[in-house]
């Protein structure tokens, strides 16, 4: 299959991005796939110009927007079979019209949230998120022939703001080879407690509250909290964990850092307030860790706490304080947790992603197909329903 995969920046942070590389790579093995996206060009890579806004918060993240070359895109989609948008961004709706006068068949991915912009930004204004959640689902969504999700959560927030076209759930997976196949054993009590915490350093993560929440543990003097990304507020959670007498071990961890701290860590923190699946949250899952996570509405990686007793206020530090401590407190509680995700793990395996993606891809093409096949009315007279069965 010839797929064109449409993607603003593929060389920045951001879980997007990184999904996106590691599915071109799966990809690549058995089907051609040429990228039109920014930075350097390469084998299979065409590039367009790109543009950053003048904004701390997106450069943090080497975000850059691509600008739609219509040559560029014209040449592109000349010679491919199915194309796949992964952001609502400029670059993508100018493939998407050309896709759509061609008669192509599009894929576009629901992967980002007009909160994750929005927060960013300092703006936190409902009637903002539902004015760009219909105007990406009427002018973009609307206009692909599958819409793709991580989650059922990630439909859900799409059918809630008028999407009537049909969606394929593909999840983001875990990293190919991540895994673990036994549960976790409670930490011993005066054994040292390596909390963790992953994502990008942006508003809507809510590093502050893990902050907040491991300064009040009555486990303090025995955490050990890290946090791996970076973006933003990099400068900000610094200062901030200082000012609590709170030793950080804070860094940009490599794909082999990364797997060792989750390896390393006793227990997994999620505070953020918005995610379409969470992939920290799923990284940490695979990997049999005990998860607390912030029971924010607009968090899809909330549904997989294994219970109430997972989940704490979002915003709320003496709420993850005390779960933090319950769980610490309570080793059978711990176990059967880490249990829990290791019997969760297999739906998020990574080659199985890959195929439903391809299954997803191969839907659209068939159907492409069908209708092109299919005669022009007025080419044969109408078969009643009941000759045409028989």
């Amino acid at each position: 299959m010839r797929i064109a995969f449409v993607i603003d920046s593929l060389d920045g942070l951001g879980g997007g991005v990184a999904t996106a590389r590691r599915f071109v790579a799966a990809l690549r093995q058995r089907h051609d796939v040429t990228l039109v996206t920014t930075g350097p060009a390469g084998a299979g890579r065409v590039t367009v110009p790109g543009f950053e806004l003048p904004l701390h918060a997106m450069r943090a993240q080497q975000f850059a927007f691509g600008w739609p070359v219509r040559a560029t895109l014209e040449r592109v989609l000349a010679a491919v079979d199915v194309v796949h948008l992964q952001f609502p961004f400029l670059l993508s709706f100018a493939a998407l019209r050309i896709a759509r006068r061609r008669g192509l068949p599009v894929v576009a991915s629901f992967n980002v949230q007009p909160e994750n912009l929005l927060h960013g930004l300092g703006i936190r204004a409902p009637w903002l998120n539902r004015f760009a959640y219909r105007l990406w689902t009427r002018a973009f969504y609307e206009r692909a022939d599958l819409v793709l999700c991580p989650t059922a959560f990630a439909e859900e927030l799409l059918r809630e703001h008028g999407l009537r076209k049909p969606v394929a759930i593909v999840s983001n997976g875990a990293p190919p080879g991540w895994g673990r196949a036994t549960p976790r054993q409670p930490p011993a009590p005066d054994a040292p407690v390596h909390v963790l915490s992953v994502g990008r350093f942006a508003r809507e993560k809510r590093h502050d509250v893990i902050l907040e929440a491991v300064a009040r543990s009555r486990h303090r003097a025995r955490l050990r909290l890290a946090f791996a990304g970076a973006g933003p507020l990099d400068r900000e959670i610094r200062a901030h964990a200082a000012r609590l007498g709170l030793p950080l071990d804070i860094e940009y961890a490599s794909p082999e850092r990364l797997r060792a701290l989750y390896e390393e860590a006793t227990v997994f923190v999620h505070a953020s307030e918005v995610e379409l699946e969470g992939m920290a949250v799923v990284e940490a899952l695979v990997m049999g860790l005990p998860l607390l996570l912030a029971d924010a509405p607009a968090n899809a990686s909330a549904r997989y706490a294994p219970g109430p007793d997972f989940l704490f206020r979002s915003g709320d530090p003496a709420a993850l304080a005390a779960r933090l401590d319950a769980l610490l407190d309570d080793p059978e509680a711990y176990a059967a947790a880490s249990a829990f995700c290791v019997k969760l793990a297999p739906q998020f395996d990574f080659a199985t992603c890959v195929r439903q993606l391809e299954r997803a891809y191969a839907r659209v093409v068939e159907q492409a197909a069908a209708a092109e096949a299919a005669p022009v009315k007025g080419d044969r007279p109408d078969v009643p329903p009941r000759l045409a069965a028989e």
